[in-house]
């Protein structure tokens, strides 16, 4: 650009220096910028319940334009210095599409859109650098479902043709679940949902090469998102863990993108990582900030790490049937990554698969090292939050427990056949023909003794039900957690108080007993117990861990997400959750700060257990309490009444095998099992709990 405005300037100066002769060389310019920003706003329930897209709105309405900063004015008959200016490319084009919602709240913005179509808007940024810009509504279309490819295709190649630009940046906000589901969910037409093979193809079919794709949406910072867009954009921007509602610190980095727009796209990244950081750390919101994740990740790079990706599965394939111990070994390493989400969506950190455990030889030492600088060159800039600090910026998707229909949509997302035909053999599943031009396939895990695990049962001198394994049969065993529940004697429903990690003790018996831990006693606020959901699921117990506490507020249903922390025996409560969407298993973002809602009442929920009889959740509630801006949760005695434990063991690949249901009588003082079927052996096979393949 500047050779150009050279070559202009001396034809300038030869031929004339009049201001007519300028406007005539300006009208033959052609009007394109530095920049050109492409926000895909799905307001799905974010913004009809909680209006968290209107207030990113209200962010980028606080961006002042370039010339706002200009410390010089120009003269009148400067008009040199006007069309060095108007030369300089430095322009940054903002626009936004609106849609997937049943009710806006912009009306402040001066923006009336609508809930019936989709809108375009223009920004257009402010000048004085004091008032808002504003939003001009460009172009109304009929309504059409947000998640449907070809509705974002249109909307770049709209964007691209009536704003072209040197760089394209697009920015995906709404709900995302991480490689399993995807993201968007357009609340207008059923909650409808975009998978990862389709957003690739969006993008393909757009016919632009983004410089930089920003995911404001949950857990979309895996390899298989990275690599369904590779071919599309050059960097890519986005978490491992959940958003909070308010998203990115889109007023600063879109700020300094307005200020500095001759920046590339893995600048513009660690703009909205660290802008973003410094964003949360600055509000009273415990649970955004220690748990954020974002990072910066080079999109050139996801082709070789796929490689290296599809060449450990390779190296698990074989493990798999000629040393199941080398599998268990690193399966196990990988049940001991960080984990994200609920637990539910299964997305990992993938460097931690290879960090973890220095021993963990599957790939071999070259192949090892290989991919670990594959992980190192493809993740450029990552940030994160103290409560997640192995977050290293590309989690993939374990998806070993997945049912059948899962793992269909996963299948189109995975581009390793190797891992697809691992998956195909220990699950009910069958994977897709491709798979098997490229791989062979594996013996079902049910035909190999190696995998099943042999249970002996065991009453403990306190009276508590518990177990051990076999040994030499206990080779396919990741981790135990044991699910407790209360009868209400007053209404006779059985409550739920939770799941947690089993504990191994080898001071009992060599082989290791597992039993419930703290006999007695349970997590508990203010002496009355509460019910405790752990989402991550520790190999051993003993690290971290994770939970949700529900309570109700009002009408409403929350959780009070609590990290255990190992360390010094203590929970600590990082604040307030809204749950799930009601319409999918995607985390919704809404995330609070308990003292946004201090001094309000509000009651422990406990599940009431029907058995799966019911498709919708029911719960028990407990006495009113005052919610605080901090709330302890302490180890409590259990009152005395009749009890259920109900022992899960999951296997390698985190498939549940669950041991019989257990009625205990506790006194206060001693635990007695009502059960007599509790004694002897059994051999488990987490194939009794599949329904067998077609």
């Amino acid at each position: 650009m500047l050779k150009v405005v050279s070559t202009l300037v001396a034809l300038v100066m030869f031929a004339s220096f009049s201001g007519t002769f300028v406007g005539s060389i300006l009208e033959l310019l052609p009007e394109k910028a530095e920049w050109t920003v492409l926000f895909y706003m799905c307001g799905s329930n974010l913004e009809s319940e909680y209006g968290f897209a209107t207030e990113n709105l209200t962010d980028i309405s606080r961006c002042f334009g370039r010339d706002a900063f200009e410390g010089i004015p120009l003269e009148e008959d400067d008009w040199l210095t006007k069309l060095v200016s108007i030369l300089s490319d430095d322009k940054v084009n903002v626009v936004v599409e609106t849609g997937g919602c049943k009710q806006w709240h912009a009306q402040a913005l001066g923006m009336d859109i609508s809930a019936e179509s989709l809108q375009r808007w223009y920004y257009e940024s402010n000048t004085d650098g004091i008032s808002q810009g504003q939003f001009k509504l460009k172009q109304t279309l009929a309504s059409r479902s947000m998640a449907n490819p070809d509705t974002l295709s249109n909307f770049i190649r709209w964007g691209a043709k009536n704003y072209p630009a040197n760089k394209y940046a697009l920015v995906l906000w709404d709900h995302g679940g991480g490689s399993k589901t995807g993201l968007f969910i357009d609340e207008l037409y059923s909650g409808d949902i975009m998978h990862l093979d389709e957003l690739g193809q969006a993008l393909r079919d757009g016919g632009v090469h983004f410089e930089t794709v920003l995911f404001d949406a949950c857990m979309m910072a895996n390899f298989e998102t990275a690599y369904a867009i590779h071919d599309s954009a050059n960097w890519m921007v986005a978490s491992e863990e959940l958003v909070a509602g308010k998203g990115t610190a889109v007023d600063a980095w879109l700020q300094q993108l307005f200020l500095m727009p001759h920046c590339d796209g893995e600048r513009l990244g660690r703009w909205i990582c660290d802008m973003t950081q410094i964003k949360y750390a600055n509000e009273d919101n415990e649970s955004a900030r220690q748990l954020m994740t974002w990072s910066v990740i080079d999109l050139s790079k996801i082709e070789r790490l796929a490689f290296y990706v599809d060449r450990l599965f390779s190296g698990l394939c074989l493990a798999y049937k000629r040393s199941p111990e080398a599998l268990v070994k690193f399966a196990k390493s990988t049940f001991q990554t960080e984990r994200y989400g609920t637990g539910l969506e299964n997305m990992m950190d993938l460097s931690g698969v290879f960090y973890n455990s220095s021993s963990n030889t599957a790939l071999g030492l070259e192949g090892r090292w290989k991919m670990i600088e594959g992980l190192m060159d493809a993740v450029v800039y990552s940030v994160r939050g103290a409560g997640r600090p192995a977050a290293r910026g590309l989690s993939f998707c374990y998806a070993t427990d997945f049912s059948p229909k899962e793992l269909d949509v996963y299948a189109r997302n995975c581009p390793c056949p190797s891992y697809l035909a691992l998956l195909d053999a220990i699950s009910p599943w069958t994977a897709p023909a491709w798979v098997y031009k490229k791989v062979r396939r594996l013996p079902e895990m049910n035909t190999i003794d190696a995998y099943k695990l042999k249970v002996t049962h065991v009453i403990l001198e306190n009276g508590s039900p518990a177990f051990c394994l076999e040994s030499g049969n206990d080779l396919n065993l990741a981790t135990v957690r044991f699910t407790l529940y209360r009868r209400n004697e007053a209404t006779g429903q059985i409550i739920n108080l939770g799941t947690a990690p089993a504990y191994l003790d080898t001071e009992i018996d060599s082989r290791g007993i597992y039993h419930m831990p703290g006999l007695g006693t349970w997590p508990s606020i203010d002496g009355d117990i509460c019910e405790m959901e752990a989402l991550s699921t520790p190999y051993n117990g003993d690290y971290n861990t994770l939970f949700n506490i529900p309570i109700q507020i009002d009408s409403d249903v929350w959780n009070l997400r609590c990290g255990y922390m190992v360390s010094d025996n203590t929970f600590t409560v990082y604040g307030l959750w809204d749950g799930f969407d009601s319409d999918s298993t995607m985390f919704n973002r809404n995330v609070r700060a308990l003292a946004q809602m201090a001094g309000r009442e509000y009651c422990l929920l406990y599940k009431i257990d029907d058995n799966g009889r019911n498709a919708h959740t029911a719960y028990e509630m407990g006495a009113p309490k005052t919610l605080y801006r901090k709330l302890m949760v302490e180890s409590a005695p259990l009152p005395a009444g009749t009890y259920f434990v109900e022992y899960t063991i999951y296997d390698v690949f985190m498939r549940p095998m669950k041991l019989q249901r257990v009625e205990l009588q506790w006194d206060g003082q001693k635990m007695t099992a009502q059960n007599d079927t509790w004694k002897g052996t059994e051999t488990l096979s987490v194939t009794d709990y599949y329904e067998p393949k077609q």
